[in-house]
């Protein structure tokens, strides 16, 4: 027993000094392993390790791009990517810990908070302005010529905090591509019409569950998922803006006429919980929406159970298509036919997302000039095909994505197959090509119609990326933090029906100074609008 209680207190102690060394020393999950000699200068890089690459390989460095670019510019980059699911947890522990990597690719946007000024005035990551034009020419060049995307990534003083991580050259297919997707084999077999209206996907989704569209002969049927996001049902509703973007407002902060408003202080609001609480009511809705198991969802997907969703046009709607389920797109349903939606999915062509050079690094010019490749002829061709004679090939011309990469013999998807290449299948600092959305993202017909329907809204009520003052940022995390995890929680009590009383909700946040926020907001966003 003694023995017993001695060791316990040794391993205590070992627990205790691991747990205090996990404080101060990141963790990462791997590093390169590419050899270089002594000389070769190197760079750090903080980025998570995407999914459709982890399929292959545990670090960018493999990537076949980034080792061109270490050959090309004479530089060894290592990069340090946190565990799957634990990248905020090991960021803040970066930045309390000041164990910072010459380079970090983060939403300095919405996940630093105070934003990307905070994160210069904490001495986290530089001002790079008086860097550019020597040493970033060619991002230096693409901003010149693309003020609106300077409008975008700039703060509202005018400093450049990063590279941006872009979406191409075509907003109409390179920033849509999440929206609501049906089984287009179950309307045939019920009779019915694609939805247009918000009364038309009610009956298609009442036909659904109640005809047995998938002829097994029991009531399993589900009319309505959520495939991305369902870890937050509010947020996806917000993201993509289905169902209540047919009311012209949106689930969190948005614009009308230059007036920022707040969804749930709107009046239409009510009129989207309503809805929202009759499909449930009526079991249209998937019940595994609250437990958030995104894999049960694709699975009742793939197995013929769920009829409808909000899902990705390449990893969702694509997946389902290799499987041979008859899938289409709606438009984003409209209170009256022959309405044009105001609100869908859509995004600006900036990601919100970029790499900045942190006051850690030692060699400000050669980060630079890694990070400028991107935007060079060269970069831009190695980042969005990757190897000539590989993984692309050019023809009269143009430029193709290879077999190996469209039919991937080991069975990998087009956009992890390209991960092993490029990284255009998983964002980066560089321009996406428009050739990487029509060969990769719309391999089917039914994606080319999905990109052409989801298109067809206005949006002009959706804020850009804003930039607030220390004072404000700190304010507005004060509140929104509260309002947040009281919302999501209520988000889910009043679309299941167990709340009812919206006016008691709204009270809330008002007494949670909501109306603070809208300012605060509203401030930020009439200076963006003076931004140049």
């Amino acid at each position: 027993m003694d023995w017993f209680k001695s060791s316990k207190k040794v391993l205590s102690l070992i627990v205790v000094i691991a747990f205090t060394l996990s404080l101060v020393i990141p963790v990462f999950v791997s590093s390169s392993s590419t050899a270089y000699a002594k000389s070769t200068p190197t760079l750090t890089y903080f980025v998570r390790l995407d999914p459709k690459v982890a399929t292959s390989y545990n670090s960018y460095s493999s990537i076949a791009a980034y080792q061109i670019l270490q050959k090309k510019l004479g530089v060894k980059l290592v990069f340090k990517h946190p565990p799957v699911g634990g990248e905020t947890d090991q960021f803040n522990l970066m930045i309390a810990s000041r164990q910072l990597t010459d380079i970090i690719e983060w939403n300095w946007i919405d996940n630093y908070p105070g934003g990307p000024v905070k994160a210069m005035l904490d001495k986290v990551i530089i001002r790079l302005n008086d860097y550019l034009p020597k040493h970033a020419p060619n991002l230096n060049k693409y901003l010149q010529q693309h003020p609106d995307i300077k409008k975008l990534i700039v703060t509202d003083d005018g400093d450049i905090y990063g590279f941006p991580v872009l979406r191409g050259n075509n907003p109409k297919i390179a920033c849509v591509y999440y929206g609501p997707q049906i089984r287009n084999d179950w309307l045939k077999k019920l009779g019915l019409k694609e939805p247009e209206t918000v009364d038309d996907w009610y009956k298609v989704l009442k036909a659904f569950v109640t005809k047995d569209p998938n002829g097994n002969g029991k009531k399993d049927e589900r009319g309505f998922s959520i495939l991305r996001n369902a870890s937050n049902p509010r947020y996806a509703f917000d993201y993509s803006s289905f169902l209540v973007g047919a009311w012209g407002i949106k689930t969190d902060f948005f614009q009308v006429n230059g007036k920022v408003k707040y969804g749930p202080l709107e009046p239409q609001y009510k009129q989207f919980i309503a809805t929202l609480q009759k499909w449930w009511k009526e079991g249209l809705i998937d019940p595994d929406i609250l437990t958030m198991n995104q894999k049960v969802i694709k699975a009742n997907v793939q197995n013929d159970v769920i009829g409808s969703w909000i899902g990705l046009l390449s990893g969702d709607m694509g997946f389902f298509l290799n499987l041979k389920k008859d899938i289409i797109a709606t438009k984003f349903p409209v209170l009256k036919k022959g309405e044009y939606p105001l609100l869908g999915q859509a995004e600006f062509l900036f990601a919100r997302i970029s790499a900045a050079i942190t006051t850690a690094c030692k060699n400000i010019p050669l980060a630079m000039k890694v990070l400028d490749w991107g935007y060079s002829k060269e970069g831009y061709e190695t980042f969005n095909f990757g190897v000539l004679g590989k993984s692309y090939i050019k023809k009269d011309g143009k430029i193709y994505y290879t077999d190996e990469i469209l039919k991937n013999p080991q069975g990998l998807s087009p956009a992890e197959a390209l991960a092993k290449y490029a990284r255009a299948s998983i964002n980066g600092p560089f321009a996406q090509a428009d050739e990487f959305y029509y060969q990769i993202q719309m391999k089917y017909p039914q994606q080319k119609d999905a990109v052409e329907k989801w298109g067809q809204v206005k949006n002009d009520r959706i804020l850009p990326p804003l930039s607030f003052t220390d004072d404000e940022a700190k304010r507005l995390a004060n509140i929104m933090n509260t309002v947040n995890t009281y919302y999501d929680e209520m988000f889910l009590r009043l679309m299941t029906g167990k709340a009812t009383n919206v006016d008691a909700f709204v009270k809330t946040l008002k007494q949670m100074k909501i109306n603070e926020a809208i300012k605060i907001y509203q401030q930020a966003y009439d200076r963006w609008k003076k931004r140049k």
